[in-house]
């Protein structure tokens, strides 16, 4: 008896022990969502009902046609959300790839910003039934400034001098939800980054987070509607979500690192013009004696060999002689290109100077989540 009673105790200690092991082994958590392997213009489904298009762009081969923006696009319950508008050409061009994906309508499009590569198909996607929604920042300038930059840019594309301007028709503040059963989007306006009007897309249910030209993966970078010191702390803001992937407004997709990468360009970039600047340089030396030897591994491109960064250093230089205000930039326009070709840069531009935002010009509407 005595015996079997040992053995009963015996057991009953392996068991505890078993049950204590497990319980301090740390649960295997989700598993992080795969940086997806894509050529141009490729479609991936990099998370359930969430789609990525990369568009074609090169800092250094002009050969390479320059094909607008990135494109996220969620497929909810009864509709779809689409992040970036691009030019007209290119929406159409997107919508018939979206039709491959789903039959479910296009009902909101987010407009990341003003620029033509991001807002100037708005007119292509409201054909298809969809509502144009974006920053309240960007919602003013596109309708203060953009008719003027339309008009310049149909000299040089005819799908958009074949079509007419669309304006916003949902503006926000700092955030706008949609959300049903089977997916969540929230807009978010960090701050003055890329321009005033900048908006990014969170799917906080994938851990994806889509940045439009606030973050971009490459040499990208157009800084002439930017806040540059504003754009440091912001990012420092998107880091602080729980994110998977960064979808960028160019360029691959890529983890969240590629914050610090952008962070470090501007921090080192505003440290070199200011070194220049104290030891009276021009804007022109500063550029010529830039030396960010990491640069070139993560874009491919040297600092000095891109075009934008001579217009770069030229914006920063402004900025820290306090000869820019960031609160009436983005009235002259954008380059319609960001490649290698000869639209790239916009050398010799004064800084901008755009008419102040009026109380009540466009609806500054901080939306509740919404069931659709």
């Amino acid at each position: 008896m005595l015996k079997r009673l040992s053995l009963f105790a015996a057991v009953g200690v392996a068991f505890a022990l078993v049950v204590y092991a497990s319980a301090e082994k740390p649960a295997d958590g989700p598993k992080q969502l795969p940086v997806p392997d894509m050529k141009f213009n490729d479609v991936k489904e990099i998370a359930p009902g969430v789609f990525f298009r990369y568009s074609s762009i090169s800092a250094n081969d002009p050969k390479i046609p320059f094909g607008g923006s990135n494109h996220t696009w969620v497929v909810f319950k009864d509709y779809v959300v689409v992040i970036d508008a691009n030019f007209p050409k290119e929406a159409a061009d997107v919508i018939a790839d979206i039709k491959k994906t789903t039959n479910k309508p296009i009902k909101y499009v987010l407009d990341t910003h003003h620029h033509g590569d991001h807002a100037y198909g708005n007119t292509i996607w409201a054909k298809e039934g969809a509502k144009i929604v974006a920053h309240k920042n960007a919602a003013r300038l596109l309708k203060v400034s953009g008719p003027k930059q339309w008009e310049d840019a149909a000299k040089d594309r005819k799908d958009i001098k074949d079509n007419e301007l669309k304006q916003v028709d949902i503006s926000f503040d700092d955030k706008y939800e949609l959300k049903d059963d089977t997916q969540h989007v929230i807009f978010m306006h960090f701050g003055h980054m890329h321009t005033p009007g900048d908006a990014s897309a969170y799917l906080p249910k994938h851990k994806i987070l889509c940045t439009g030209d606030a973050c971009v993966n490459g040499a990208f970078n157009y800084m002439g509607h930017s806040n540059s010191a504003s754009w440091i702390k912001c990012l420092d803001e998107m880091n602080k979500l729980d994110v998977d992937l960064v979808c960028p407004g160019h360029g691959k997709v890529s983890r969240k690192d590629l914050f610090a990468l952008e962070k470090r360009y501007f921090t080192e970039l505003r440290a070199a013009v200011k070194k220049g600047i104290d030891a009276k340089k021009s804007a022109d030396d500063i550029t010529s004696g830039l030396d960010f030897p990491w640069y070139k591994e993560w874009t491919g491109v040297g600092v000095v060999e891109t075009p934008m960064n001579k217009d770069n250093v030229k914006h920063v230089y402004n900025e820290l002689l306090g000869k820019v205000d960031h609160d009436r930039l983005g009235a002259r326009p954008a380059p319609l290109d960001l490649g290698a070709g000869p639209n790239t840069a916009l050398a010799g531009r004064t800084p901008e100077r755009t008419p102040p935002l009026r109380a009540g010009f466009a609806p500054a509407s901080a939306r509740p989540i919404l069931s659709a």
